[in-house]
């Protein structure tokens, strides 16, 4: 179903990896997701939507016998995950006023150019308002937050950032076309610059 109007979804998984039976990182993670749709009564099909996801992991430089490596920038042993197994936040179908990937934290999950290194952590929330209108199309108003930490301990719920956006959808033959634009509402510094207020997606699909 692309467009569910009513209901509830759950989903967990969770992943280990261990140098015992022949990795070359030993990791935990898990990604746990919760979806709640719900027409508003008296209305003409407008949807209330809303989402939690919550990333957790750590690896065994963290909490196995070796801790004597390398530091994280918190001080810490230094994680060593796959980049291609960290959490990632910003983009579409997360934080939709930033860019893909460029939500988090500088200097800890992004790097001095502002380049996502990603983290252990992650926090998505997401609330939206889907109002039909007419031939295929409808207006959406959206509110996200998240961040990626760099670990699971990290997780600080006064940390995550925000946006509010509105969006467009049609109807076609292959799926709903989406177009959201979303606004920070607090711009940081990155590299020395102010990050830019808006963000622009347009795809394929809702966004959760």
């Amino acid at each position: 179903m692309t467009e569910p109007s009513g209901g509830y979804f759950l989903s967990a998984n969770g992943q280990i990896s261990s140098r015992r039976i022949g990795s070359k990182v030993g990791f935990a993670k898990s990604y746990s997701v919760a979806q709640m749709f719900r027409t508003v009564p008296h209305t003409n099909r407008i949807v209330v939507a809303g989402s939690a996801r919550l990333g957790v992991s750590a690896d065994e430089q963290t909490f196995g016998p070796h801790q004597d490596g390398p530091l994280g920038p918190d001080g810490k042993p230094e994680q060593v995950i796959p980049i291609s197994e960290r959490f990632f936040a910003g983009g579409d179908t997360t934080v939709r006023g930033f860019a893909l990937d460029q939500l988090g934290i500088p200097l800890v999950t992004l790097d001095e150019h502002g380049f996502p290194t990603g983290g252990g952590g992650l926090v998505i929330l997401n609330a939206e308002l889907r109002v039909p209108t007419a031939r295929g199309l409808g207006i959406v108003g959206f509110f996200d937050t998240g961040n990626v930490f760099y670990r699971t301990s990290d997780i600080r719920l006064g940390d995550l950032r925000g946006s509010l956006g509105f969006g467009v959808r049609y109807k076609s033959p292959i799926g709903p076309i989406r177009v959201d634009l979303g606004f920070k509402l607090q711009r940081n510094l990155i590299v020395g610059k102010r990050e830019p207020l808006t963000a622009l997606h347009i795809t394929l699909g809702q966004a959760f």
